[in-house]
């Protein structure tokens, strides 16, 4: 009879634990959802959070994340314009013909060396 009480405080004690265990990570669970859904250090709620993200995923005139990454695409668009047209003044040079079709204002200045005629 001694091992038969004995295993019957054994189980209410096992059981005592799992309810109480349970408790616990009930609590811990809606504390942590709570903290997520309630107030923070800041007082601000989940609503006024999420008005700050939202307010930076769309263009707003200037202040959001979005009109930041337009500006820079912009700024690389333009650089990436100067410097193809640099790279083709620089690689085309060579290639300039002796006689060019240009505006007289915008004639480039070439140094030629002088020419010397073939006998027919």
């Amino acid at each position: 009879m001694t091992s038969e009480l004995v295993l019957a405080i054994a189980a209410t004690i096992t059981a005592l634990g799992v309810i109480i265990g349970a408790f616990i990570a009930i609590y811990r669970i809606a504390a942590r959802i709570g903290d997520v859904l309630g107030v923070d250090r800041s007082g601000r709620t989940i609503s006024d959070r999420l008005d700050r993200v939202e307010h930076q995923l769309w263009e707003n005139g200037g202040s959001s994340l979005a009109d930041r990454v337009n500006n820079i695409e912009q700024h690389v668009i333009k650089t990436s314009a100067e410097i193809d047209l640099i790279k083709d003044l620089a690689l085309g040079l060579h290639n300039i013909p002796a006689n060019p079709v240009v505006r007289p204002a915008e004639q480039p200045v070439l140094k030629r060396s002088p020419r010397t005629r073939k006998k027919d």
